[in-house]
């Protein structure tokens, strides 16, 4: 009998967080509205208004690039509304864009499969997000690209692996530098584990690329082993 009651007790306190956190959320919203991310217009709920929705434009469904004979697949230029969204993530600490990101990558994702000239088997594929320094998740406090790769997991059904691969050198931002630069740069700065069946799809995850510097040394690493399945995703 206790035991039940105990068990009531708990169910119903439960029940009451629940309730006072729905509470909270709709007090919060009313005091500080909700605001469009790219034109700042009040919103109801999500990231964007419907207006700036419909400037969300994915890239054709080919590989916009080839390093060591592996794919990229890039679903967005980086500028306007997706450049917006991935600062407000990267550096205003707005960790509820990873999962819209997320939901227009596996949108990307089933462009990608449904067009028949890729010729592509993702099924079973494993999602490895490129992570940055440890020395940058402490001043930011976690990691966008693995925010990214959580969500993209959850919604795709696809396995996440964020052991595999590790920076394991400080680099300098790359968007200053020369592309011989960059090379230089990224040189023996990551390590690779293959903790993972080398058999199964690999989906490489990052947020942006530009000279295609950082994939063309990571795929460098998977290829030496063994590892032939993969496409790149930005």
């Amino acid at each position: 009998v206790i035991k039940k009651l105990y068990n009531r007790k708990m169910s119903y306190a439960k029940k009451l967080v629940s309730v006072l956190k729905i509470l909270i959320k709709e007090i919060l919203d009313l005091i500080y509205k909700r605001k469009c991310i790219n034109c700042a217009c009040q919103i109801n709920d999500g990231i964007l208004c419907k207006t700036c929705s419909k400037l969300v434009q994915n890239l054709p469904p080919f590989a916009q690039g080839v390093v060591n004979n592996y794919p990229i697949f890039s679903a967005f230029y980086y500028e306007g509304v997706i450049k917006k969204l991935i600062q407000s993530l990267k550096f205003k600490h707005n960790k509820a864009v990873s999962y819209y990101l997320a939901r227009f990558l596996a949108d990307y994702i089933n462009k990608i499969k449904n067009n028949k000239t890729n010729e592509l088997n993702l099924e079973g594929a494993i999602i490895i997000p490129v992570l940055t320094h440890p020395v940058n998740y402490n001043k930011r406090g976690y990691d966008n690209v693995l925010l990214i790769a959580k969500n993209l997991a959850e919604i795709t059904g696809y396995s996440l692996n964020s052991t595999a691969l590790r920076k394991t050198k400080y680099t300098k931002p790359m968007y200053k530098l020369t592309r011989k630069e960059r090379l230089h740069n990224i040189e023996n700065s990551f390590e690779l584990n293959v903790d993972f069946n080398i058999n199964n799809p690999v989906i490489l995850l990052d947020d942006i690329t530009t000279t295609g510097s950082t994939l063309e040394y990571l795929t460098s690493l998977f290829r030496k082993k063994g590892v032939y399945n993969l496409i790149c995703l930005t």
